[in-house]
């Protein structure tokens, strides 16, 4: 490890001549506009800015974006945000930045000017329409001073006549022009200031082990991103070409997780781990992380695809997005099997919290569940038994707060889903969503059926956001009947018997006084129970459930009688 300093000027030359370059496993630029401006500012104060951990990896590493034939040997690993961003006060695109992100658009997007008229904080100032229109020189951006050399006779002459016009607009008061020039001459030095380098030279491993023990404003890096750049150094090419673009496109196909949870999955459809401590060495090998990720992606694939007939179009109603690990990992080993089953188990996890907060070794313990598994129905049979006790739905379960119960939401909208349901306006839409053209821009809502404006204090909050006064109908038609009561809104919008059944909703409730709405609550919940129940066990089929307590020899037959 040696320590270093460096110019500004040279850490933006370095970046952008390649001499310097970024890790695959590094993420992109998230830096606002106004931590741009407050770094200028730093500068300008003279305020230390931290140092910048540089990797001299003695021989070549695989770049965020495609490589030259220079191939540098020195990448930087704690700093990046920094680095880009020194770039980008000074106008100049770093090597690293991807031809797909237009260079123009973050110039203008992080615009940043000096305020040569004031005389106080704050010096800088992101720039906007109003200060983009002033007709003076006063906002001054800072790209146009950073880049001046003054060593250069040219350069010279743009600061003495930027500091001659600067005092013809009528700035500056109590200051000549060459004062005005020193005060830009501040400005521009900036770019000769000094940034500490550490300079470590260790193996790859050591290195992302390292940037995961930093911290940078309280964001840390994850164990999935550290062994991703351990696969982005023995796999070249992969991470960048392969890994991120299909987590991207998980997301437009309406599946938005994060690239660690994609990783996991890979881990636990090809060792039946997560705890990537644990997995030998000669797994992130690219001879074996390639034909793993093959057949994660395809149980990725038949995942997306079986959770939409279900009327599962992305992961924003699953209580956890954690259960689509240990869901890859059946899908890989049984591809062939029908899935209602597989759904089965899949809700029950979710519901009972399986796989959410500290799920690591409830997820371990189900990888391996399904690695020892001689058939889906035993591995399912398994997978039921971790949970212990599976009771029945009951009226209680619909009558939880539909902010606070993500299972309560996704069993609601399943019902609906299942009846086929139609929107409540004229159109008539299926309930559903759905990235098809048919419903492309169409997102249901959660409505109030008797509704909070119309209710008002004759019935306590519990009661109105209780589950069971809920349905979900489309964004026009739930606009348009805001807080009007029942009767005035049925009859009003022609929402007929069919679509209310559909809802497990007796037309009837638009005679239902406030002072009964509780009970009127109490009663659709326990509907929705019951239609939920037999919706389970549709999906149940034979499987076994675990051992119920004695108590519970009621809920057992139940099950057996469905």
């Amino acid at each position: 490890m040696a320590y270093s300093s460096t110019k500004i000027k040279d850490i933006v030359r370095a970046s952008v001549d390649h001499d310097w370059s970024i890790p695959e496993f590094q993420r992109g630029f998230v830096w606002k506009p106004t931590q741009v401006r407050d770094l200028i500012e730093s500068l300008w104060l003279r305020y230390p800015v931290g140092t910048l951990l540089i990797w001299d990896s003695r021989g070549p590493a695989e770049t965020r974006s495609a490589t030259d034939a220079k191939g540098p040997t020195q990448w930087v690993v704690d700093g990046q945000q920094r680095t880009t961003a020194l770039c980008v006060l000074s106008g100049r695109k770093p090597y690293w930045w991807s031809s797909s992100q237009d260079w123009d658009q973050l110039i203008r997007k992080y615009d940043i000017r000096f305020d040569v008229h004031t005389r106080t904080p704050p010096y800088f100032v992101v720039a906007n329409a109003a200060t983009r229109k002033v007709t003076t020189s006063r906002y001054v951006p800072v790209r146009n001073v950073l880049n001046l050399d003054l060593d250069r006779e040219e350069d010279q002459k743009k600061l003495e006549a930027l500091a001659k016009q600067i005092k013809l607009d009528g700035l500056c008061d109590g200051m000549d022009a060459m004062e005005v020039y020193s005060r830009l001459n501040r400005l521009r030095s900036i770019r000769d200031q000094d940034v500490v380098l550490i300079t470590v030279d260790n193996d790859l491993e050591d290195v992302v082990e390292i940037f995961a023990r930093l911290n940078s404003r309280g964001t840390r890096v994850t164990e999935a991103d550290i062994y991703l750049g351990v696969v982005a150094a023995r796999a070249p090419g992969w991470v960048r070409d392969q890994y991120l673009p299909y987590v991207k496109s998980l997301g437009d196909m309406g599946f938005d997780v994060s690239p660690n949870l994609v990783f996991r999955t890979m881990t636990g459809v090809g060792r039946g781990k997560i705890r990537y401590k644990e997995i030998e060495q000669s797994f992130w090998d690219a001879a074996t992380i390639k034909p793993t990720w093959e057949r994660t992606k395809k149980a990725w694939g038949l995942a997306v695809r079986h959770l939409r007939d279900f009327g599962i179009a992305g992961n924003s109603l699953l209580p956890s997005d954690n259960a689509l690990v240990p869901l890859t990992a059946l899908l890989d080993r049984y591809p062939d099997a029908p899935f209602e089953q597989t759904f089965y188990w899949f809700l029950q996890a979710s519901r009972f919290g399986r796989y959410s907060t500290s799920s690591t070794s409830s997820m371990e313990e189900d990888l391996k569940e399904i690695g020892e598994s001689s058939s889906l129905s035993d591995a399912l049979e398994r997978l039921l038994a971790k949970i212990k006790y599976i009771p029945l739905l009951s009226a209680d379960d619909f009558m939880r707060d539909y902010g606070d119960s993500r299972f309560g939401r996704l069993m609601l909208y399943l019902l609906i889903y299942d009846a086929q349901a139609e929107d409540w306006d004229e159109r008539s839409m299926r309930i559903g969503f759905d990235a098809g053209e048919l419903l492309a821009g169409f997102t249901p809502q959660f409505h109030h059926i008797f509704p909070r404006g119309y209710v008002g204090d004759e019935q306590p909050a519990s009661v109105v956001n209780a589950l069971g006064n809920i349905a979900l109908i489309g964004p026009a038609i739930n606009i348009r009947i805001s807080k009007k009561e029942p009767l005035d809104y049925v009859a009003r919008y022609g929402i007929t018997e069919k679509k209310l059944r559909q809802q497990y909703i007796d037309p009837s409730f638009v005679e239902t006084r406030l002072a009964d709405l509780e009970t009127w609550v109490r009663n659709r919940a326990q509907a929705l129970a019951d239609a939920g129940n037999a919706y389970l066990a549709r999906l149940r089929g034979n499987l076994k459930l675990p051992q119920l307590l004695p108590t519970d020899q009621a809920s057992e037959n139940a099950y057996e009688n469905d």
